[in-house]
């Protein structure tokens, strides 16, 4: 089979966005070595680390949902290829399959800005002209099919732990040698409810300048940004919690690694990639009790309602160096099997 790959976020992009579209386009060369498969780059973009023998088409239409949408089906013919695999926006024309990350922009839309609610509005209605549909996890299918029931239903993947988290470790020179401390990691936007993370730190009893809370993540492609509450300033100027913005993913593994806690208070998301790779490192994990971190995290997190700062603080202090006893069931996801399931919809 030839099939043209969507690589808008091969080189650069959201960084979540960027490791499941780069993964799965890996993965699906390691389990089907015998498919043709050609890469759409932007102009400029540079195609190391693309599987060998793939070939490379280059899009020159911007933004992305213009690239998919329009042009992706020029370069589907050009190229020959008997299906498209594309992500978040499906081509106007020929045989697709369109993977979408998350339509959270439907039910929460005072998460976004009105610049990205435009821009995402088209998602949904496109993606139902698509041969077929895959997501991250069970939780996202029904929130698409209640938003669009005409759509097909949708192919649920998974996702996995990017394997560069599994090379060397270092620990970051910002953090000492030797402690204990907790992490939270994730964009800094109001979806993420970094504000009450830090709200659970000021009343936690386990969080103080010898055992600080390390955020990890930084503003970038974040919707609508989370602001520090006042009451967390004086936690932040005494070290209590130490904002370290973004790390190398050698880094990142390290800090799962020996966190005493890693903590992630999101309102809403597709799949928590973070929460995923803490599971992956055995790390004591907090999490909030919504329903995709049930599905992805449910045997080896605690939970806690998200707005609840009192009850975070609590549970953050009960938590802390809790490792599971038992390898997380997360080690079901794999990259692997992630591109096989889209490949099956596809064949």
């Amino acid at each position: 089979m030839r099939i043209l790959f969507d690589g808008y976020w091969w080189q650069r992009g959201p960084a979540a966005n960027r490791a499941v579209q780069r993964e799965l386009i890996l993965a699906w060369a390691r389990a089907h070595p015998d498919d043709d498969l050609v890469v759409a780059l932007p102009v400029g973009a540079d195609a190391a680390g693309l599987p060998p023998g793939a070939e490379v088409a280059r899009s020159r239409v911007w933004p992305h949902a213009a690239s998919n949408h329009w042009e992706l089906p020029v370069l589907a013919r050009r190229s020959r290829v008997d299906v498209t695999v594309c992500h978040n926006y499906a081509p106007a024309s020929g045989d697709a399959l369109v993977f979408v990350h998350d339509v959270m922009f439907e039910e929460h839309p005072e998460w976004f800005s009105r610049a990205e609610r435009l821009y995402f509005q088209p998602m949904l209605p496109w993606a139902t002209r698509a041969a077929a549909v895959a997501t991250s996890s069970r939780t996202e299918a029904e929130r698409m099919l209640r938003h669009a029931p005409a759509l097909a239903s949708p192919v649920v993947t998974g996702l996995g732990v990017r394997p560069a988290l599994d090379g060397p470790r270092e620990r970051p020179a910002a953090v000492p040698e030797h402690g204990e401390f907790a992490v939270t990691v994730g964009r800094l936007n109001v979806r993420k409810n970094l504000e009450t993370v830090m709200l659970a730190a000021a009343r936690s009893e386990r969080i103080t300048p010898r055992t600080p809370l390390y955020v990890v993540g930084t503003a970038a492609h974040s919707g609508v940004v989370s602001s520090i509450p006042a009451r967390a300033r004086p936690l932040l100027e005494d070290g209590r919690i130490v904002m370290l913005g973004a790390v190398p993913d050698a880094q990142l593994a390290w800090l799962y690694a020996n966190a005493s806690l890693t903590v992630s208070l999101s309102l809403d998301e597709g799949f928590g990639m973070p929460s995923v790779e803490a599971a992956h490192f055995s790390s004591p994990l907090l999490v909030s009790d919504i329903p995709v971190f049930r599905e992805t995290v449910g045997d080896c997190a605690t939970f806690v309602e998200p707005l609840d700062e009192r009850a975070a603080a609590r549970a953050l202090d009960a938590t802390w160096g809790a490792r599971p006893a038992r390898s997380p069931s997360t080690d079901r996801y794999s990259w692997d099997a992630a591109a096989r399931a889209l490949a099956a919809a596809v064949r």
